[in-house]
């Protein structure tokens, strides 16, 4: 999980060319500083690129409500929580299901 946390995080700072500070400001640009979801810290950003530490689900799903889903920041946010909960935001957990859901077979 952390090496996949570590891998998207990475990724997506060096396609867009963002420093730690630069890509938390990034992140927070439309959240709310009086959040408990705001990132405060570039320890943060050192966290999920350096050691695989993913902020938050609370955080992740704030972005995701924050910005339009062609915005890179929502993709990266579910990109992360597909790593966190996949059983809610997998492929095939609850939200982005691939394969429709199986009917219970009738009795």
């Amino acid at each position: 999980m952390s090496n996949q946390i570590k891998q998207y995080t990475e990724e997506e700072m060096r396609l867009l060319g963002k420093k730690d500070r630069e890509f938390q400001d990034y992140l927070n640009e439309n959240l709310s500083a009086d959040s408990e979801t705001y990132i405060r810290s570039h320890a943060t950003i050192i966290g999920m690129r350096v050691h695989g530490k993913a902020p938050k689900a609370e955080t992740l799903e704030d972005i995701m409500s924050v910005y339009e889903a062609s915005d890179r920041r929502f993709l990266f946010a579910l990109r992360l929580l597909s790593v966190l909960r996949p059983h809610i935001w997998g492929f095939d957990g609850l939200v982005w299901r691939i394969k429709p859901p199986r009917l219970p077979k009738a009795v």
